[in-house]
């Protein structure tokens, strides 16, 4: 087992250095600090104090990572910010723009400058962070099959087929599709969902699809293209509310009619969704809030709290 004595080596520093680094008390220079975290996490080092006297140096404080703001991840930081307030925990919030920002988070379990991380989208690879969970749990609104980190994700393959055979049944033979960024895991299970569906329905057109980077806009731009195309689809699906409530807001801008001549559905079922009658699925955001805290919580104190049983559904509005 890696000591205090092989990380200020492999740092190239002295061991009060080290200590200091890992108590959180005193100067040093953030070059040397980040020697001394990377020579931790190389060594595979765990400070001994922590183990002795984890319950003592908790700091009741949850690290939220987010990468950029959108209306969903606001509803889900406030579910998670209010669970664990009323359990007398703090939540920091992180706007992560890169793998380093995101690893200096992550570094702060190693300092027990936190007791846990919720990670709502991810910059490095999961064979990266996975290790710091020896420091402190470790959950995740992405998709991820793991021992070590817990992930709070609905499946959208079964949920995307369950519209996609609403549509059909409806008598409706032009389906296009708003996808998020297609590298991303929900959006993987949709294009799945798609060609499974196709599969089954091959005289159903689904030829009209769009991929955004980012949610500012996006409906906006996926509405322009719609007005643009001939013999456009009857029906558009769109992976959030506010994408389809912008989408909705262009189409009537230029003089269209929802549902009369574009029949919408969303996903989420976000406060948009609501104010604009927007047909959407309720993926049970609060419930996937809940439970991710439920597990944090649960390797923190070392208790077994239940988890929520979710259950979506789709929830008919106006839009189709």
């Amino acid at each position: 087992m890696a000591t205090i004595f092989d990380v200020a080596k492999l740092a190239q520093t002295s061991k009060s250095t080290v200590s200091r680094v890992v108590s959180g008390h005193g100067y040093v220079s953030a070059p040397v600090r980040k020697r001394v975290l990377a020579a931790m996490h190389q060594v595979n080092y765990v400070p001994n104090q922590l183990a002795r006297q984890l319950k003592a140096q908790r700091t009741k404080t949850i690290g939220f990572l987010v990468n950029e703001y959108a209306p969903v991840m606001g509803d889900l930081i406030n579910y998670f910010t209010q669970i664990a307030q009323s359990d007398g925990y703090r939540v920091n919030m992180y706007q992560t723009t890169n793998a380093a920002d995101e690893l200096h988070v992550l570094n702060q379990l190693m300092t027990h400058e936190l007791d846990a991380v919720y990670i709502a989208v991810r910059h490095n690879r999961w064979d990266k962070i996975e290790p710091y969970t020896k420091y402190g749990p470790i959950a995740t609104w992405q998709r991820i099959d793991s021992n070590e980190i817990y992930s709070s994700y609905i499946d959208h393959y079964p949920l995307y087929l369950q519209i996609l055979t609403y549509l059909v049944n409806q008598g409706y033979t032009r389906i296009g599709h708003v996808l998020n960024n297609k590298r991303a895991s929900n959006t993987q299970a949709r294009l799945h969902a798609i060609a499974a569906f196709k599969r089954k329905y091959p005289q159903i057109d689904q030829e009209w699809q769009q991929a955004h980077q980012h949610q500012q806009h996006a409906g906006e731009q996926a509405a322009l293209t719609w007005l643009q195309t001939p013999n456009p689809p009857q029906v558009v699906v769109l992976y959030a509310d506010y994408v389809a409530a912008e989408f909705i807001a262009t189409l009537r801008l230029h003089g269209k009619r929802v549902p009369e001549d574009c029949r919408v559905f969303g996903f989420d079922n976000s406060e948009f969704g609501r104010l604009m009658a927007i047909t959407t699925v309720d993926a049970q955001l609060q419930g996937q809030a809940q439970n991710a805290y439920t597990y944090l919580i649960n390797r923190i104190q070392q208790t077994s709290r239940p988890y929520q049983q979710l259950t979506p559904r789709l929830i008919f509005r106006s839009s189709c």
